[in-house]
């Protein structure tokens, strides 16, 4: 009888082992997809900045030549000049209100990226976290089996849980990853 149920206890070992490497797995695939997104957004965010901040030389430029224009402007010899001047300050002007713009909409954009790579970050944590107890889970049981002592396998299936949870948290955590 005792045979019987050493098997049926061991058995519970051998399936408990497989889930939990199914989910290690699971969550080591998931942390690996955060990595890759953070890495990619990592770039993204500095290429937004890189590209305002050349917005930011041209719309400098843009000001230091609508400045000249002014400064000429004074010096003009006659009303065709004058307006000339007057035309070159509209362009400028609209210019610098257009390089104003488009820095604000890629100051938005890499913000944006900054803040959707913190939250990747956060929940690639959780899944790491998960993998460790998973790994943890996994070695208990393991050697639960080898040693033949089930306060191993329970503690084990401890572990696995608290992975469990982690990975279920890392996986729903916004933003969604699937």
């Amino acid at each position: 009888m005792t045979e019987v149920s050493q098997e049926k206890w061991m058995r519970g070992v051998a399936i408990t082992t497989t889930c939990l490497a199914v989910m290690t797995s699971i969550a080591a695939a998931r942390g690996a997809a955060c990595g890759s997104k953070t890495q990619y957004l990592t770039v993204t965010e500095g290429s937004k900045w890189s590209y305002y901040q050349a917005k930011s030389i041209k719309q400098n430029l843009a000001e230091s030549q609508k400045n000249a224009f002014e400064v000429e402007m004074l010096g003009a010899a006659n009303p065709e000049q004058k307006a000339a001047y007057d035309d070159k300050l509209k362009i400028s002007a609209q210019e610098i209100a257009r390089y104003g713009d488009e820095k604000a909409e890629i100051k938005k954009e890499a913000e944006d990226a900054a803040a959707t790579n913190k939250l990747l970050s956060r929940k690639g944590t959780f899944l790491s976290a998960a993998v460790v107890f998973f790994q943890i889970a996994i070695m208990l049981s393991s050697v639960s089996a080898l040693l033949k002592k089930r306060y191993m396998w329970i503690l084990g299936l401890v572990c696995g849980t608290a992975a469990a949870v982690l990975l279920g948290y890392g996986l729903f955590l916004k933003p969604l990853l699937f």
